[in-house]
This record gives structure tokens, C-alpha cells and sequence, in this order.
């Protein structure tokens, strides 16, 4: 009888926790200078490579600036968010001879592409999504 009820109080705590809560993940662009090409927002989680695939990638139209996104069915945890300006439209981040990026290009967790900030990494640009992170802002450089 104790194992019982040890192994529903284990199971309300799971519960109770929300382990497996999800919820929506909502991205708002900014810094747009134009409304050419296509605003892509890549999410990343810890075991994904942040120069490689992402968890998802989302695309969406400029207005006034700024874009908008939404990724359904995310798991509350730790993320990384890469966002860019394809303004060419080819599906990719373009780079110039030095391998930098052509486009404007923006980040999670407060980094900036800079001189001494180091190549980014999940560690760099985590954040923790929960219910109260969307709307999450990234701002293009």
C-alpha cells in the first residue's frame, strides 16, 4: 500500500512540476532597413550546433521595420536565437572574404558581433524560455 501512494505522490510532482510544459515562442525582429527580402529567425538548443542545423528555423515578411515570428509547441527550457536579413532572398547568410556577415544579423542573450566578443556560441546567446519570455526582442546590427 505505501508503494502505492509513494508512486502517485511521484507522479503528481511530475506532474505538478511541468516537465513537459510547452508553449508559444513569439520573436519580434527589429532594425530592418528596408522591407526587401525575408526575415529569418533560427532557434537552437543546447546539443544543436549554432553554425550548423537549427531546432527550427522560421521565416517572415518586414513591415515597418520589423518581423514577427512564432514557434508553437516549445518546451520551457534554455535557448539561442540567431536572426539575419536575407535581403537577397537565397535561403542563406551571406559572408563576405572574411567570413563576416554580409547581411544584418542579430542575437539572443545580449551578444554583439564585435572585435573582442569571440565567435558565437550556445553559451553566449542562451536565454531561458518560459511562460513569461514572449515576446522576445532580438535588434539586427
Amino acid at each position: 500500500m505505501n508503494k502505492l501512494i509513494f508512486l502517485w505522490l511521484l507522479g503528481s510532482v511530475h506532474i505538478a512540476l511541468g516537465s513537459d510544459a510547452t508553449g508559444e515562442l513569439t520573436v519580434i525582429v527589429h532594425g530592418f532597413s528596408h522591407s526587401g527580402g525575408i526575415s529569418v529567425v533560427r532557434l537552437f538548443r543546447k546539443q544543436d550546433d549554432i553554425f550548423g542545423q537549427p531546432f527550427q528555423t522560421m521565416r517572415s515578411t518586414i513591415s515597418q521595420g520589423k518581423s514577427t515570428v512564432t514557434f508553437n509547441d516549445i518546451p520551457y527550457g534554455k535557448y539561442a536565437l540567431v536572426s539575419y536579413h536575407d535581403e537577397n532572398m537565397n535561403g542563406q547568410l551571406d559572408h563576405n572574404f572574411l567570413r563576416l556577415p554580409k547581411e544584418p544579423i542579430g542575437f539572443s542573450g545580449g551578444y554583439s558581433l564585435g572585435l573582442f566578443s569571440g565567435f558565437p556560441s550556445f553559451a553566449k546567446l542562451k536565454f531561458r524560455f518560459n511562460e513569461t519570455t514572449s515576446p522576445y526582442h532580438i535588434t539586427l546590427l
